[in-house]
């Protein structure tokens, strides 16, 4: 199944969801006095949220990433999901993964992009770690960027600066703004 069947599936499921709710739900009997009032058209209808679920991302049968979240809410447009204190985990070609955690992100559905907010913490499983304050992951070029100021800890080198960019397997990184580079607790 590609990923846009899926993310279909998990937006369909929410409005399915939704919807059973709204029907099966039990409302009170009002009043034959009292007058009925339409919710106003302008004013938006609520968001759908759930507690402690997760998004998988597959790409030919393989997974590419999955989010779990402490609540994950979908937009009624279906085009935005907001993620609160999130663990996501990204699958490299190579077998190894980048675990992350955030305490806010939106998905772009359609983009798949990952918008990620709170005291972001990245590490790769050949144990390279980055921090940063804000973050962003693009589907399309699988690269995560990092603003605020970050840090990124390899080994015993630490390099800090304003921006990174770095592939998902954290080989190919690029730091500007104030880069700095210590190694093995000494200034090169």
């Amino acid at each position: 199944m590609n990923k846009t069947a899926y993310l279909s599936l998990v937006c369909a499921a929410l409005l399915i969801a939704g919807g059973l709710y709204y029907f099966l739900r039990e409302e009170p009997s009002l009043p034959d006095s009292t007058p009925i009032v339409e919710q106003n058209p302008a004013q938006p209808a609520s968001n759908l949220t759930f507690a402690g679920s997760s998004i998988i991302e597959e790409k030919n049968g393989k997974k590419v990433w999955e989010i779990n979240a402490e609540t994950i809410e979908a937009d009624t447009s279906g085009k935005l999901v907001y993620l609160t204190n999130l663990t996501g985990i990204f699958y490299q070609e190579n077998g190894g993964k980048l675990e992350l955690v955030a305490q806010k992100g939106v998905l772009d559905t359609k983009t798949h992009d990952i918008t990620l907010q709170g005291d972001i913490k990245a590490t790769s499983s050949e144990g390279a770690v980055f921090t940063a304050p804000e973050g962003r992951y693009s589907e399309q070029t699988k690269h995560f960027t990092g603003t605020g100021g970050i840090t990124l800890t390899r080994g015993d080198t630490v390099i800090t600066g304003d921006t990174i960019d770095a592939d998902t397997e954290t080989e190919r990184v690029k730091v500007q703004g104030n880069a700095r580079v210590v190694t093995g607790g000494k200034n090169p």
